[in-house]
């Protein structure tokens, strides 16, 4: 599991900071990327005989695309992209891999940091309410530190 965890550790940080950089996720790195990874995580799991969680984190996947696309749709494509909206299977298959509490407190810190930095950009003026700021970076970062206090049992997780 390290090393496809490695992968998406990789894969993350690069969609992060093409997000930083250009207000977008770009997908012949996402795309692919997530799949290899997907696929890879299937296969470790299988043979490791982790199958109840590989159903979780595809289960995970889809109910974080699910609600990231109701957002995109609400909003009508502002505010929240379509590249976040294909970022969200990937983080929601390895967050709930872990656990269902592990996808919840991503989606929570998630919003948390996305409001937090949002706050901050109006806050000191460096920005208005029409200002677009990437979301991919939160969504990384919820999902990063979840699976971080998941792992080493600093967050309450539902059995």
């Amino acid at each position: 599991l390290l090393f496809v965890y490695l992968g998406f550790l990789v894969l993350t940080l690069a969609l992060t900071v093409t997000d930083l950089e250009d207000f977008r996720i770009v997908d012949r790195l996402n795309l692919p990327g997530s799949l290899i990874l997907a696929v890879a995580l299937a296969v470790v799991a299988l043979v490791a005989g982790d199958g109840a969680d590989l159903v979780r984190g595809l289960l995970g996947a889809v109910a974080y695309f699910a609600g990231t696309t109701v957002m995109f749709v609400i909003g009508g494509g502002r505010g929240f992209g379509a590249g976040d909206v294909k970022l969200a299977p990937v983080l929601g298959l390895y967050a709930a891999f872990i656990s269902w509490g592990t996808l919840g407190w991503a989606v929570f810190i998630t919003a948390v940091v996305g409001g937090v930095v949002g706050a901050a950009i109006l806050i000191f003026g460096r920005g208005g309410k029409d200002t677009e700021l990437p979301y991919g970076p939160p969504m990384v970062i919820g999902a990063w530190t979840a699976i971080a206090l998941a792992l080493v049992g600093a967050i309450p997780l539902p059995a």
